[in-house]
């Protein structure tokens, strides 16, 4: 017996059910998207306000620091902190945001006065004093409005995700039972029916039985092949769309890290042009002194950083391994932080372990990975604090933590800690910890990071001893 001969009572009886779980399904979809879509657009705009605060107050920092060097022509500067102060305008949308943005529009306003009507230090005083603590208080009320529509955002997601397990398990259920049946009538119904399809496996890539019909004839027959083909139709579309997708997905990737690089490169580049212009409009003033030239070598620095660390997630470079001491390579970074760990006035304390340990493996690459786990705890510890790295075998295998007494890694962070441009830091790509991980797993490791029940975080690099 054909479809248009089945009982109109069974069809009614499964059309209104699946009705009902059709509008349900709407309803709970329309109303969790329409959420998901409000923290996001929250999220980008709170994530805008904070960028733009960020460059106001590198920007006001840079002229604070060229000022004091006697540099007179800022023109550029002033004009990009305009443009900051613009993008805020842009961005506001809170009483107490727009108080603070007020604040700092207007100290901007009068530093420009001053600026203009020859009173240069009167003008700096008032930059140092009165806007840029204006500006941070502006930056530091962003950065808490961009955690809290981050977490909105997240569990805006937690509840969609969660709403669609609830939605698909019920209809998993209902179609279940409605499957059966019309599987059991459908057996009365039909002599015998065997299809195995076959129809899509070139487009899969799999290998499928052949298609077999067995006791049809007719219109029977046309459906099936309709159907395969329908199969096939639908396979091409799905695939079309995932191709479109990844596409997409490497774009935005690309763009992301792009804006990065150019915001890490754009404003060291500013310093260093503006120091050079003002030595080329003055002569005889000397040139560029000893201040001047540390300043453009930290800023040519701070561009190196960002390019390497871009270099490195772009373009790994195989590890050549050879038989190496870890104790050695914890000693060599260590060597390289330890002017910074004094300046902060952080306590390192490292022992290494009482029987040499050896490693096949990369020193160079190895040592990137200790140095960026080194770094990261002092970022975490700006007002001091205490640095400790261990060293020591385990079961065939050789553990690397580097424990900090720092601040701890953000709640919000911790989940996707090694994903590219996952970064709690105002400035920074977000890569160090991506590449890091790349290069343990290239050795055949495992990394972690944890937060300490008593505060700070702790890394551990797992490696097979050699």
């Amino acid at each position: 017996m054909s479809l248009q001969h089945y009982p109109k009572q069974f069809l009614v009886a499964t059309a209104a059910p699946s009705v009902l779980l059709l509008a349900s399904t709407a309803v709970v979809a329309i109303y969790l998207s329409s959420e998901r879509a409000r923290t996001a657009a929250e999220l980008r705009e709170n994530t805008g306000s904070r960028r733009a605060a960020v460059g106001l107050d590198e920007t006001l920092a840079d002229l604070l620091t060229l000022r004091t060097r006697g540099v007179e022509e800022l023109s550029t500067l002033h004009e990009r902190a305009s443009a900051h102060l613009e993008e805020i305008n842009l961005y506001v949308n809170k009483d107490e945001e727009r108080a603070l943005a007020r604040q700092v529009d207007e100290s901007f306003t009068r530093y420009l006065e001053l600026w203009n009507s020859g009173r240069t230090r009167e003008a700096t005083e008032l930059l140092g004093s009165e806007t840029i603590p204006f500006c941070r208080d502006l930056r530091r009320f962003n950065t808490n409005e961009e955690k809290r529509s981050e977490q909105e955002h997240n569990r805006a997601i937690t509840w969609l995700t969660w709403g669609f397990a609830a939605v698909g398990t019920l209809g998993s259920g209902a179609g279940l039972v409605l499957g059966y049946g019309l599987a059991r009538s459908l057996r009365r119904a039909v002599d015998s029916l065997l299809v195995q399809v076959q129809g899509a496996s070139d487009l899969l890539g799999q290998e499928l039985a052949t298609v077999r019909v067995e006791q049809l004839r007719g219109s029977d027959l046309d459906g099936v092949e309709n159907l395969v083909a329908r199969v096939g139709e639908v396979v091409r579309t799905l695939q079309q769309r995932e191709r479109e997708i990844r596409r997409a997905e490497r774009l935005a990737a690309v763009g992301q890290l792009a804006a990065g690089v150019a915001h890490e490169v754009r404003n060291p580049l500013t310093s260093v042009q503006l120091l050079v212009q003002t030595a080329r409009r003055d002569p005889t003033a000397g040139g560029l002194d000893s201040n001047d030239l540390a300043l453009i070598d930290a800023e040519l620095g701070r561009i190196e950083q960002s390019l390497k660390a871009f270099l490195d997630y772009a373009r790994p470079a195989k590890p050549e391994r050879i038989a190496c001491d870890p104790a050695t390579i914890v000693r060599d970074a260590l060597n390289l932080i330890r002017a910074r760990a004094d300046q902060q006035q952080i306590d390192i304390r490292f022992a290494p372990p009482a029987a040499p340990a050896v490693l096949l493996a990369d020193p160079q690459q190895l040592r990137q990975v200790i140095l960026n786990l080194l770094l990261n705890a002092l970022d975490a510890m700006p007002s001091g604090g205490t640095l400790e790295v261990l060293v020591r075998s385990v079961g065939g295998r050789v553990e690397l933590s580097v424990i900090d007494s720092g601040t701890g890694i953000a709640v919000d962070i911790l989940p996707r800690l090694f994903e590219p441009f996952a970064t709690g830091k105002e400035t920074g790509l977000g890569l160090g910890l991506v590449v890091s991980k790349r290069i343990v797993e290239d050795h055949g490791g495992t990394i972690t990071g944890v937060n300490r029940p008593k505060g700070g975080a702790q890394f551990v690099v797992g490696l097979p001893a050699g």
